[in-house]
């Protein structure tokens, strides 16, 4: 779930009020509109990533892993990998494995090989430029195992986030305190064992870790049992088995001394399941607290996926030195330490994030990272799902506002670049940022068809998904085909235009009323670049028509040319049209309205999108009556964070506007002179419907 996390210079973790699950990074330097970005411009060459191939079926991982000292980087393992060929004979098999692990010997089926300079025809086996090469003494067929038991000694085996990171002694604790945490993804396990380090292959795993004295040790799956030393030294080997396949960058392994609290138990929202979580010694009443709302989380999350929690245990662990937000791990979640702090519900938003992955990217994965929103998009979800759950549609609609803010024009737009399923990148941590990110779009995309199906259909097709790639590796339709089955829409057109092209659709909107026909007239035109691989937008529009005392109704626009004209004949003048305003179209607008509906659609617009919509086109306005009304709104105890913030942006840039006017004049005396009239604006919304500044600020990276 995090970003650009594994990398030393990925940006440090920021805590704001809204927890968000984007991280800004810079577009690739090939998603320029003035080369093709499908090759490379001096070779040609295709630049695409492709999933390398599964050779063998891996079937079982058994590490075992000695910390003698945790004072140094240093440990020696052995790795025993269970698999088979697929397709046909082989006698060689190349694993990732990363230049701090020095293999000390290596054995296939029982017969030992050896160490050799450079592949040879014979048995024996090489460790150059990250690459395991081993070459079997003999043939091995399809169906018939293979055993391959590496041994190797480890030290600085990654860090800064990447693979296996050691974080020394604390110097603000007087206790020696040092950790080992892992991270996966996207490739980096490789840097601590040997590995097939893609997504597209799946296996059970089991870690055999022995640390010393009051160390504990937390990995994937159950606790098959803790051993102590009889020899008085405290050292203890923790067993753990996660016995359902999973994929390789989900291993985890964390070694450090913790505060532990089960937050579930048999008086928990969802009793049988453990839960307990990792934090800081000293710290456990308050993580108690603040991850509480967790067993509830589970339970909603299971009768929403009509789907059982799908693993022995949910761990969350606190780490030092983390440099994501948070990322998924088989049944064994990390987070960055900031997490310590807080209270009851202060980081539901990456909880629930995280805890949705573990049925979206871990119980159903993807073959590829061009794939990698089905997990992400759905982590996105599960924050508005479960901010919906405790808010309602408020709550909902502030997650799909925040997280959209960020994949809008700030982020650049560019037609040509890969879209949200792509496997253009020359790093696969640009998977996890980019003008069309994973998280934000991804969310609204999953908000965009559950719109267009209903929830039933919607969270049925869900399901359905979730049953059918059931401990698999998804690709993209795999989820279309289940949703299409159970709605019976076509929906190819659509993942084609909102998931797989770049961008999305900018529109401009004016609005007319003629009064001697009594008809509105509507002309919606789409300015984004429209080409031969951008064609316009299909989708259809709603306009909400407010006539006041609760009373409105909907009109639709399809809408699937450049420019498009409508007149709708009405009883009377609707008081203001809100476009739009469940958000069911990804588009940014510029929408032409008077300055009276902009008020009415603040005070009493029909969503909480509607209402921001409103705050933010008043911006334009500068005039006594917007002003008013904007500080009315922005020191309003009722109203939501969103709304505040944005009619705090809009005041604001008034303001500046004022202020570059003439510096000698404060607002409120330039404001006054001004007289009032019904003015047209061509608002646009800054960040493309998410136009504050507080909803466009950053967070941590959560995976």
């Amino acid at each position: 779930m995090p970003r650009t996390r594994h990398r030393p210079t990925r940006p440090t973790l920021i805590a704001v009020g809204l927890v968000a699950a984007s991280l800004l990074t810079a577009v690739p330097a090939f998603a320029q509109d003035t080369q093709d970005p499908r090759i490379d411009p001096t070779t040609g060459r295709d630049v695409s990533v492709w999933p390398p191939d599964r050779l063998f079926d891996h079937q079982h991982m058994l590490l075992k892993i000695d910390i003698p000292d945790m004072h140094e980087p240093k440990f020696t393992a052995s790795d025993t990998l269970t698999l088979t060929p697929i397709g046909t004979a082989r006698d060689f098999i190349k694993l990732r494995a990363g230049k701090g692990l020095t293999f000390t010997s290596i054995t296939v089926n029982g017969v030992a090989v050896p160490k050799t300079e450079t592949p040879a025809s014979g048995p024996g086996f090489t460790h150059s430029d990250g690459i395991l090469n081993i070459r079997f003494p003999k043939p091995i067929t399809p169906g018939q195992r293979i055993t391959l038991v590496m041994n190797y000694d480890g030290e600085k085996a990654g860090g800064g986030g990447a693979g296996l990171t050691w974080s020394k002694d604390d110097p603000r604790t007087p206790e020696e305190d040092f950790l080992f945490h892992s991270q996966g993804q996207p490739e980096s396990n490789h840097l601590w064992f040997p590995c097939h380090d893609f997504p597209n292959e799946r296996l059970t795993t089991e870690l055999v870790v022995t640390a010393p004295k009051d160390y504990q040790v937390v990995s994937n799956g159950r606790l098959v049992e803790i051993k102590r030393f009889a020899d008085g030294s405290g050292r203890r080997t923790f067993h753990w088995l996660q016995d359902k396949p999973h994929t390789y960058y989900l291993v985890v392994m964390v070694v450090g001394k913790f505060d532990v609290v089960n937050v579930g138990g048999p008086d928990s929202k969802r009793p049988g399941l453990w839960m307990p979580v990792y934090g800081p010694v000293g710290r456990g009443e308050a993580i108690r607290d603040i991850f509480g709302n967790t067993p509830e989380m589970v339970a909603y999350f299971e009768k929403l996926f009509d789907e059982p929690y799908p693993w022995d245990k949910y761990a969350q662990i606190l780490v030092r030195d983390f440099a994501a937000g948070a990322m998924e791990n088989t049944s064994a979640t990390t987070f960055h330490p900031q997490f310590a702090q807080g209270r009851r519900g202060s980081a539901d938003s990456v909880i629930s994030h995280e805890l949705c992955h573990q049925w979206f990217g871990d119980l159903a994965a993807y073959k590829s990272w061009q794939n990698l929103w089905l997990g992400e998009g759905w982590a996105t979800m599960g924050e508005a799902l479960w901010a919906e759950h405790q808010q309602g549609t408020d709550g909902y609609q502030q997650v799909i506002l925040r997280d959209f803010g960020r994949e809008g024009a700030s982020r650049g737009y560019f037609p040509r670049s890969g879209g949200m399923i792509s496997n253009r990148y020359t790093d696969p941590q640009q998977r996890f940022g980019g003008s069309d990110n994973v998280y934000s779009k991804g969310g609204f995309f999953l908000h965009m068809l559950r719109a267009r199906l209903g929830d039933e259909a919607f969270f049925k097709g869900s399901a359905l998904y979730l049953d059918r790639l059931h401990l698999a590796c998804a690709e993209t339709d795999d989820f279309r085909k289940c949703l299409e089955e159970v709605s019976g829409q076509s929906l190819e057109r659509f993942f084609d235009q909102w998931a797989r092209r770049p961008g999305h659709a900018r529109i401009d909107v004016d609005l007319a009323w003629d009064d001697a026909k009594k008809t509105l007239n509507v002309v919606v035109e789409q300015t984004q670049k429209i080409d031969a691989d951008n064609p316009a937008y299909a989708f259809t529009l709603p306009l909400y028509l407010d006539y006041g005392n609760d009373k409105g109704k909907y009109v639709y626009l399809n809408i699937d040319t450049t420019k498009t004209d409508a007149s709708f004949n009405l009883d009377a003048k609707p008081d203001d049209v809100a476009i739009d305003p469940n958000l069911t179209v990804l588009a940014s607008s510029k929408i032409r309205q008077p300055l009276s509906a902009w008020l009415n659609q603040l005070q009493r617009g029909p969503t909480l999108y509607a209402r921001v919509q409103a705050a933010d086109a008043l911006s334009e306005f500068p005039d006594p009556e917007a002003v008013g009304a904007l500080s009315g709104v922005a020191t309003s105890a009722a109203a939501s964070d969103a709304l505040r913030q944005t009619a705090s942006a809009s005041l604001a840039a008034i303001g500046a506007r004022h202020a570059a006017a003439s510096l000698t004049r404060s607002i409120v005396a330039l404001v006054n002179n001004l007289a009032p009239a019904d003015r047209v604006s061509a608002a646009t919304t800054p960040a493309d419907h998410a136009p504050t500044t507080a909803l466009r600020a950053g967070a941590g990276a959560i995976r």
